[in-house]
């Protein structure tokens, strides 16, 4: 089986890039660290979604057992080092996150896990796409209210819904899941196994590299999304994205958190 790699990573507006890739021997991952709500940064500069997610690499680098247990370290881990600097562990606010989609490859089929909103989608021979574990957007409530404030040009809109993303905050690991060190996180760990036929591509990546909506309830347009990775690879998805971002800094027409997210993504093309 042969394979060529793509990958993109790509700080977003904010100083530091929250976001981690592995591709080492046969696992391929992504990782989306979870902006805090109450500010944290390390002696050495770095953000607790940052940690988060260069804990869960470092753990699934080591590429043993399933990818199950992987996750499970790792979400130990993260709760090992928050205890020994002091956070507050039950609080959800505080806690340091991240969310992960991850495959390991053997010759006939793909073992995958997804946590909270990082993807996987495969692209079929026929030009056809699907997710393979499916999106749960549970920022949407958030987004809709945006959008009502951006109709209304207002300013400062993340302010203004705090107390909304807050209460969604909360909602880690009871109805949406990531790595924050909470057992819970356990119940929304998305695994299995699938065969490797008829797929043309794989694509993993956070929420960073999504395409911009205008109507935060329009489904996702993986057609045009497929389209412009196959004529342009990843990069030029990136540009792509990055185009229409540039054109919303205030996040009126394409309602959304920030200007730009981080993004990160693999691909792997079979031949």
């Amino acid at each position: 089986m042969k394979i060529s790699i793509q990958k993109v990573y790509d700080k977003g507006s904010a100083k530091l890039n929250e976001d981690a890739l592995l591709i080492k021997d046969n696992i391929y991952a992504v990782f989306d660290g979870t902006t805090s709500l109450v500010s944290y940064l390390s002696e050495k500069g770095e953000t607790g979604a940052k940690i988060a997610s260069t804990i869960a690499k470092n753990e699934f680098s080591k590429n043993t057992g399933s990818l199950k247990d992987l996750a499970a370290n790792a979400n130990n881990k993260i709760n090992e080092l928050m205890i020994k600097e002091n956070i507050d562990t039950k609080d959800k606010l505080v806690c340091w996150s991240t969310c992960v989609a991850a495959i390991r490859l053997n010759d006939t089929e793909i073992e995958y896990l997804v946590v909270g909103d990082c993807f996987i989608l495969m692209i079929f021979e026929d030009n056809s796409s699907k997710l393979l574990v499916s999106y749960l957007n549970f920022d949407l409530e958030n987004i809709k209210e945006w959008k009502k404030l951006a109709d209304k040009k207002s300013d400062n809109i993340f302010e203004k819904l705090k107390p909304q993303i807050i209460k969604i905050r909360r909602n880690m690991n009871v109805t949406y899941g990531a790595l924050n060190g909470e057992k819970e996180a356990l119940n929304f760990f998305n695994y299995g196994k699938t065969s490797l036929k008829n797929i043309k591509s794989i694509l993993l990546f956070t929420d960073g590299l999504l395409i911009p909506k205008e109507d935060p309830e329009e489904e996702e347009v993986w057609g045009l999304f497929v389209k412009i990775y196959q004529k342009s690879g990843l990069k030029g998805l990136l540009r792509y994205v990055r185009d229409i971002e540039k054109k919303d800094p205030k996040c009126w027409k394409y309602p959304r958190y920030k200007q730009h997210d981080d993004a990160t993504a693999i691909a792997i093309d079979f031949s």
